[in-house]
């Protein structure tokens, strides 16, 4: 059997990188989504597999902490295993590593399977092999947790329309596009001076090309922010961002 748990590389180019020469938090995000990518293809379960029985991975909820940065040409390590599989989800946690092996940052995500035609929720349990690679191996950080909706005390941060770079096979949302238009409504400042350390967000309901989103923001307590994304009255994502 492969490797229950999947190791991958990413260089760290100059595009890929901030004003400061770190990587940004999208970034990462989509180096994760790569990894989770391979690391199912490699074993069975990934997108071509999925896609051949009608039926597609979804990003549910996710969370990453992230203790350093990996700056400009160096190497950032991903590893990946999964967690958990029940009847509605699986769990996939990371690990981040830099090329000497020192862990700068974990994750954790949520994810279920739908049916390509009606977009409802499938059964987990019934992709064989995916139950095999379960894998018992350390994750300390926090896990996924219900973020709580914005009725009062916001203020409305930003809004977009989602055009052709936002959208994904699909034709929804990207969810990395998601982190990406959530960490724009801080001011650059706010980058100078802080960092994000952990991000938790849930993916509440598909974001479609066109529509006008409206970004909600609410400072919970110093340094963390509650926001979430609408259509109209309809909660499209939420997201919740410590700046330590």
């Amino acid at each position: 059997m492969t490797d229950p748990i999947g190791r991958y590389e990413f260089e760290i180019d100059a595009y890929l990188t901030d004003f400061r020469g770190r990587a940004t938090l999208p970034m990462i995000g989509g180096f994760m989504l790569q990894s989770a990518t391979k690391h199912a293809e490699e074993r069975g379960f990934g997108y071509s597999s999925m896609t051949s029985v009608q039926r597609v991975w979804v990003l549910s909820r996710m969370a990453i902490e992230i203790f350093e940065y990996p700056k400009n040409d160096t190497i950032m390590v991903i590893k990946t295993w999964v967690a958990s599989v029940n009847r509605l989800f699986t769990e996939r946690y990371f690990a981040f590593e830099n090329a000497d092996g020192k862990v700068i940052g974990y994750a954790k995500s949520l994810w279920a399977s739908i049916d390509l035609s009606t977009r409802k929720p499938t059964n987990v349990l019934d992709l064989g092999g995916l139950s095999a690679y379960i894998t018992e191996k350390e994750n300390p950080i926090e896990g996924m947790s219900k973020i709580p909706a914005l009725k009062d005390n916001f203020e409305k941060a930003a809004d977009f329309v989602i055009k052709y770079s936002d959208v994904d096979i699909n034709k929804h949302l990207n969810s990395m596009k998601y982190i990406e238009h959530f960490v724009d409504v801080f001011d650059i400042d706010m980058f100078r001076e802080k960092e994000i350390r952990r991000i938790e967000i849930n993916y509440v309901s598909e974001g479609h090309y066109g529509t006008k989103i409206d970004v909600l923001k609410r400072e919970e307590r110093d340094g963390v922010f509650v926001l979430e994304m609408k259509d109209g009255d309809t909660n499209v994502c939420a997201t919740r961002i410590t700046w330590e």
